[in-house]
């Protein structure tokens, strides 16, 4: 693919944007569209970089380090508004961003807001239709030939194809890239792009400016499973492969603990990798264990690197091997020589009994073990690290935590075990900055990161709710400086907290007699993902009846003791892409999208309501993936050389949406009336090139975030700029202004029964020519103000730009208020 195929479309689209209002022909815009609003004339796409010919790490702005911390569902804002949020009872971490950079509290999500698609979307800094995982509950479906479908599972390493969980995959499956990548929005690309380029891998500006890059636990730059990831990466006879093979045990814990979760991508002929050695399975003498570490779609070519892959080839490479290493003063490795959290447990593999050491799972990797692998990297001298830590809301079983002993899986706001995990991930952060620190890594001369994937619906008791914790005024904890002291426990009766489970298959068939079969995505979500056997269209009339009568459905809630609608929302394909949910792969598209109330999390199941078609399922509380202000509405914290000193930007902790009150997960992103600097993830991997003075291999979804920067380019603090960047992130994002009122707008018309179906039809056609519209515009805005950021190039008619935007904007609302 060529690297300036991207400014061809821009071309293309850029005649465009003066005929806006033309195109959207009898939709009312609420505000007039300039003429000539063209993309400001830049120079050729950005040059690869020079590979670097010596092991010299070179990062702009004087930054030596890059630490990037990603949460699984952590909140900053309040989830009952009388206990401290997540990161209020971490005061180390929050206090660390507010002291040395900025804390935005008003980052938002894409859709559907899961961990594999917002990490990948963080990671990228393009949305889901570009990157290729909008996937629902981390998983998708794909058609087969005779309109059956797969499974599929979104966490799998970069260059994997599709990772079909069928067993055995149907004959003809997809095997398009899992990563499929779009240069541009697939959805108004013409024509289609093929599905058949993975997308450009995040580490490469770092490698080939001389760094190592080391990960652990983040989505899809280290391998994810056993199955399709050791023989793609490491080769089918391999002796990595032939140790899969010997494993009797079908889960694989051992090969899981070996080669998953951990990675480090090595600049080239970097010693990390070049000289790193193990005796392999069924060896009995040292052999290399780095591997190649392939990207044969990278635009510019990436030949010649090297990369470790797994506990098993990276620990010794920290220092494993070697009993009680010590690096000023704090532990490394143990006595029997392995590595070590910092609380001095031996990081151990998820599973396996007896104890050994290896990766510790994704599920419940904490702080401790998190922050002890990054520290251990930066020590062992790669430069740029980036880390995933669980949530601290689901029971994590952490060494040495007696509160959670006997807790149960899903826990409350302000119970003990919950307070207990705060504390401890509160207590490993002030360790990781102190040992840090002692390394001479700040944020004079490194730049932090730290945001979590997405918010969380709580599902359950709530001040306000029809059932509420114990006693009515409990906090769970206080909060003083940076200590944590646990207060008044919340306590949650027996059913009373836990999502609503929902046989989706059974509501239909019992309130709509419809039997209609179809597949959901994994285990099911909140915002599942339908697919209608047979591969029907859009209009297809046994599509149409499906989608009304899930509108439709109702469910006796066992909280409030009352019957209520379910569904929220609706998107079919046309509102789908308008999110940015419609990949370059058609054969993972589904039907239509669900958005149900957050409290319920729906799957297949029995066409009958013989068991209960809802139910208060205790092992799960914490949705997501959902359209709801506290689902998806996070945070980012950005420190180091080049950011502001500006504390909190936005609104406080207890001042942001949450799950409490009788209106809970009903409020829309715009209708939350956040403050501060209104980003989304897409932002994030912009603003850390920027920084670093690197440059990724094609044009970002995302824009710099000017708001943060102590130095902005002349171009970035021209006037309007900021304000033009403003306007685009309301009308690109999944949950801004445009695409709120579109997705209300298109539920009304899937919702409809009309004679001849005129205003579904009327309203797929709308929606249809606001994509157009909006995709056309916004590749205008984002190169323009890639241009801006990255070459330094004036935006010619900033005023222009930004009246179109608004309207487009106002077109959109225009209509969703009919």
């Amino acid at each position: 693919m060529p690297v300036d195929k991207r400014r061809h479309w821009i071309t293309g689209r850029a005649v465009t944007i003066s005929g806006c209002a033309a195109l959207l022909g009898g939709i009312a815009l609420a505000g007039s569209a300039s003429p000539g609003l063209a993309a400001t004339k830049a120079p050729a796409a950005h040059p690869v970089s020079q590979v670097m010919a010596t092991n010299a790490c070179h990062l702009g702005n004087s930054v030596k380090h890059v630490i990037q911390i990603t949460f699984d569902n952590v909140h900053f804002f309040r989830d009952n508004p009388n206990v401290p949020s997540d990161l209020e009872m971490m005061p180390n971490l929050l206090h660390f961003f507010e002291n040395n950079g900025t804390f935005l509290s008003n980052n938002h999500t894409p859709l559907i807001a899961h961990t594999a698609n917002d990490i990948l979307t963080t990671l990228t800094g393009l949305y889901g239709d570009r990157h290729g995982m909008a996937a629902g509950n981390n998983a998708y479906a794909t058609y087969n030939p005779d309109g059956t479908t797969d499974p599929a599972d979104a966490f799998a390493y970069w260059t994997d194809p599709v990772f079909d969980e069928a067993s055995p995959p149907t004959t003809g499956h997809d095997t398009a890239p899992s990563m499929v990548y779009s240069p541009t929005p697939p959805a108004t690309t013409s024509p289609p792009p093929a599905p058949d380029t993975t997308t450009p891998a995040p580490w490469v500006p770092y490698t080939r400016a001389g760094c190592d890059a080391g990960y652990v636990g983040t989505a899809n730059v280290e391998l994810e499973n056993t199955a399709v990831d050791i023989p793609k990466v490491f080769g089918p006879n391999s002796p990595e492969a032939q140790q899969l093979a010997a494993d009797p045990d079908s889960f694989k814990d051992a090969e899981t603990a070996d080669y998953v979760g951990v990675a480090v991508h090595c600049a080239q002929k970097n010693a990390f990798c070049a000289d790193a050695q193990g005796v392999k399975f069924g060896q009995t003498s040292p052999t290399p264990t780095a591997s190649p570490d392939l990207l044969p779609d990278e635009p510019g070519g990436y030949n010649g690197f090297q990369g470790l892959f797994g506990h098993r080839y990276v620990a010794p490479q920290l220092g494993a091997g070697t009993p009680n290493v010590m690096h000023n003063g704090f532990e490394v490795t143990n006595a029997a020589g392995n590595l070590v959290d910092l609380n001095g447990n031996q990081i151990n593999g998820a599973f396996l009994s007896p104890p050994a050491p290896g990766f510790p799972g994704f599920s419940h990797i904490n702080a401790s073990q998190t922050l002890a692998y990054i520290a251990d990297m930066q020590e062992a001298g790669v430069p740029v690290t980036g880390g995933y830590i669980a949530d601290v809301h689901g029971n994590q079983h952490i060494p040495g935590v007696n509160a959670c002993n006997g807790a149960p899986s899903a826990l409350g706001p302000g119970s003990p075990c919950y307070v207990a995990q705060a504390q401890y991930y509160n207590q490993a952060f002030g360790t990781f900055f102190q040992r840090l620190a002692a390394d001479g890594i700040t944020a004079k001369n490194t730049l932090f990161i730290v945001s979590s994937d997405e918010g969380d619906h709580v599902a359950g008791a709530n001040v306000g709710r029809a059932i509420q914790p114990t006693p009515a005024n409990c906090d769970g904890a206080t909060v003083s400086g940076d200590t944590v002291t646990p207060d008044v426990p919340c306590t949650y009766p027996a059913g009373t907290f836990g999502e609503l489970s929902g046989n989706l298959s059974g509501l239909l068939a019992t309130q709509k007699n419809n039997t209609t079969p179809f597949a959901t995505t994994g285990p099911g979500d909140s915002s599942p993902y339908i697919y209608v056997t047979g591969n029907p269209g859009p209009t297809d009339p046994a599509v149409r009846t499906l989608e009304r009568d899930v509108g439709g459905l109702t469910a006796a809630n066992p909280y409030t003791g009352t019957t209520q609608p379910i569904t929220n929302y609706l998107a079919d394909p046309a509102e789908a892409a308008i999110l940015h949910m419609v990949t370059a792969d058609p054969a993972r598209t589904p039907t239509f999208t669900m958005f149900a109330r957050p409290d319920y999390f729906l799957n297949t199941g029995p066409t009958n309501c013989t068991s209960p078609c809802v139910f208060v399922n205790s092992g799960f509380a914490y949705n997501h993936g959902d359209y709801a202000a506290e689902i998806d509405t996070n945070f980012v914290g950005i420190a180091g050389p080049g950011v502001k000193n500006l504390g909190l930007d936005g609104s406080a902790a207890n001042a942001g949406p949450n799950s409490a009150g009788p209106n809970s997960g009903q409020v829309t992103v715009p209708g939350s009336h956040t403050k501060g600097t209104w980003i989304d993830e897409t932002d994030i991997r912009p603003t850390i090139m920027y920084l670093l003075r690197l440059k990724d291999d094609y044009e970002h979804d995302g824009r710099v975030i000017t708001q943060i920067l102590a130095k902005p380019n002349k171009a970035l603090k021209a006037t309007g700029v900021t304000a033009l960047g403003e306007c685009y992130k309301q009308l690109n994002s999944s949950v801004g202004k445009f695409g709120t009122a579109t997705l209300k707008f298109a539920t009304k018309g899937i919702e409809s029964n009309s004679p001849g179906d005129a205003k579904y039809l009327a309203t797929d056609k709308t929606l249809v020519t606001l994509n157009k519209a909006r995709d056309a515009l916004a590749g205008v805005i984002k190169q323009d103000l890639e241009n801006a950021a990255f070459e330094n190039t004036q935006i010619s008619n900033v005023g222009g730009l930004t009246a179109a935007c608004q309207g487009l904007i106002g077109a959109a609302q225009g209509l969703a208020g009919h």
